[in-house]
């Protein structure tokens, strides 16, 4: 858990950065998140705008980008859940894919609690376009699946 928060300050607040990185997805979504809240709680619960983007035009330019490229959200008035739609780039499923899902399930939670109306945490739906495994976690997920050498999704 204490990396999960970890990621999350990572996440919601732009001053957690070090001096060795070149972005933090808060510097793009700590400002983002404010206004989500304030799109439901001023102007309900249709639209179809509280998007939160997480990248600049020089983002591109970096070695390594984010990853995480947007979380979009929805509340249907009829239920009302706030719902995430995620999307990641690239995602690390055995170092990244459960931290961040956890983490960003506590912003969720955060922000439904803020907008209130009753809004509970409702569904994620995670997308990624180059999930992967790193050599170096060959061995502990080849363990987990009870194999032995290989790749472990051969």
């Amino acid at each position: 858990m204490e990396f999960v928060l970890k990621y999350l300050d990572k996440l919601v607040n732009a001053h957690s950065k070090a001096e060795r990185e070149d972005y933090i997805y808060a510097e793009f979504i700590e400002p983002q998140i404010a206004e989500v809240i304030k799109m439901y709680k001023e102007d309900g619960f249709g639209t179809n705008q509280a998007c939160m983007a997480v990248c600049d035009p020089d983002s591109i330019l970096l070695a390594d980008p984010p990853c995480l490229r947007q979380i979009d959200t929805r509340i249907y008035p009829d239920e009302k859940k706030l719902h995430f739609i995620v999307y990641f780039r690239s995602w690390d499923l055995w170092g990244g894919f459960p931290s961040n899902l956890a983490g960003i399930q506590l912003l969720k939670e955060y922000m439904a609690d803020e907008i209130g109306q009753g809004v509970k945490p409702g569904e994620t739906i995670a997308v990624s376009k180059g999930l992967h495994l790193y050599d170096m976690y060959f061995e502990v997920a080849n363990m987990r699946l009870g194999r032995s050498g290989g790749k472990p999704l051969d």
